[in-house]
């Protein structure tokens, strides 16, 4: 390296410690659709650490084979392992005590090339069993702590956990399973956590009619020692529960395909607030199969996905937002249903099915930033123009990577002082 070059990276250097460069802060969009692609049905969706995990029917996920679960970076996807053998139907973040894991469950009867029934943990590096597992298939999962510690609950179709009676629900502590009282009589479709005030509490939607011997019609609650009824329950199956607050406190929405709730109308969804359930104005036209809060920039809504075409009377095309008082289309919607709903890195993430044959996963929110090429060394952390870029792009230039080409010259050679210069003003004018 001639001397010029080298009294310019250290002005460079100098620039960077004087902080002459500052990320923009971020300005107001208006959300929209992008597609990351996979080419089965998405039917669950979770965060654990910096990414999105996916689980379904599909064998790949952006070009990548992935066997019916994969990671999304907010970049592209990755495999975790070998894939399951059968379709993934719920996904969870559980710390047992050894660190946070992802948790799967759903069809299967392998994971990641070895024996799984319908349940495993992925540490990140490999994929261990939950005992014995389940004996049919997992639906739903939670985190809930009923007094004696978190665990991780399992409903489903199964009626045994670990080799015990535990009639479509069941508790993971991390070492064995546990049932819940005698479990419900019959599926459990939807797991979610809400204290309606007397403290927090498991609540379980299906299509089952007694919980513990209790008459309890789709859906019940578990303090940890019984089962109760919300009220006269639901006319039919509940397949999603999500919390949401729409200004007037906390309250449990339960969306699926019956028509009352409490013995009110209510068109595939309703509100209960621990005394009494509520309309969502005239609901939808078709079954609800996921629900999330998010806020795209508009204020706080719980964002409904399911079979449907209509919400209170306006097309919407799998997906809908409900803001606490009246319904809005999100986007142009789908041709298809939606099944999960997540939120990762400020964007609302939907899964299901685009076709027959084709699976459908896409985002919600403000169009990604483009890559700012002063960011060297990707850092995420403010500021993330420093000193370090500056490093990073002297290792780059050395290596001879087209990214040094800063000023994409194409006269020999192509790498010089120029180079330099270029990176400095790129990186006065800060990333967007």
């Amino acid at each position: 390296m001639n001397r010029e070059i080298s009294v310019r990276i250290h002005a460079l250097a100098l620039c960077a410690a004087a902080g002459v460069a500052t990320s923009a802060s971020a300005q107001p969009c208006t959300p929209e659709w992008s597609t990351t692609g996979v080419d089965g049905g998405v039917h669950a969706q979770t965060v654990f650490g910096p990414a999105l995990y996916a689980g379904g029917a599909f064998e790949t996920a952006g070009g990548v084979n992935v066997g019916g679960i994969a990671r999304w970076d907010g970049t592209a996807w990755s495999a975790l392992g070998a894939g399951v053998d059968s379709a993934v139907r719920a996904l969870a973040v559980f710390d047992d005590g050894t660190g946070p894991a992802l948790y799967a469950g759903g069809q299967f009867s392998t994971i990641g090339g070895g024996a799984a029934s319908r349940i495993a943990r992925w540490d990140g590096t490999a994929w261990t069993t939950l005992g014995t597992g389940v004996d049919s298939s997992v639906l739903a999962l939670a985190v809930f702590d009923d007094g004696t510690g978190p665990a991780l609950y399992a409903g489903g179709s199964f009626q045994t956990a670990g080799g015990i009676a535990a009639n479509r629900i069941a508790r993971w502590n991390g070492q064995t399973w546990s049932a819940l009282g005698n479990g419900v009589a019959n599926s459990v479709r939807a797991l979610a956590v809400f204290d309606d005030g007397t403290g927090p509490a498991l609540y379980a939607g299906g299509v089952f009619f007694f919980a513990g011997g209790v008459a309890a019609s789709r859906i019940a609650r578990w303090d940890g020692t019984a089962w109760s009824a919300l009220g006269t329950g639901i006319s039919n199956a509940v397949q999603a529960l999500a919390v949401f607050d729409d200004g007037t406190g906390p309250a449990l929405y339960a969306g699926g395909s019956f028509q009352t709730a409490g013995g009110i109308a209510a068109s595939c969804i309703a509100r209960w607030d621990g005394t009494a359930w509520t309309t969502l104005g005239t609901g939808v036209d078709n079954t609800v199969l996921a629900l999330a809060a998010f806020d795209d920039g508009a204020g706080p809504a719980l964002y409904v996905g399911g079979a449907f075409s209509t919400a209170g009377g306006v097309a919407a095309g799998g997906i809908a937002r409900w803001n606490g008082q009246a319904w809005s289309a999100v986007g142009t919607g789908f041709n298809n249903s939606v099944y999960t709903l997540a939120v990762f890195d400020d964007a609302l993430h939907a899964g299901g099915a685009s076709s027959a044959t084709s699976g459908l996963m896409a985002r919600w929110g403000c169009p990604p930033a483009p890559p700012c090429y002063a960011n060297c060394d990707q850092s995420t952390q403010a500021p993330v123009l420093n000193v370090q870029d500056f490093g990073c792009f002297l290792v780059r230039y050395a290596a001879g990577e087209p990214y040094a080409n800063c000023d994409n010259s194409t006269t020999a050679p192509v790498l010089n002082v120029q180079d330099f210069s270029c990176f400095l003003t790129r990186y006065a004018a800060g990333c967007p």
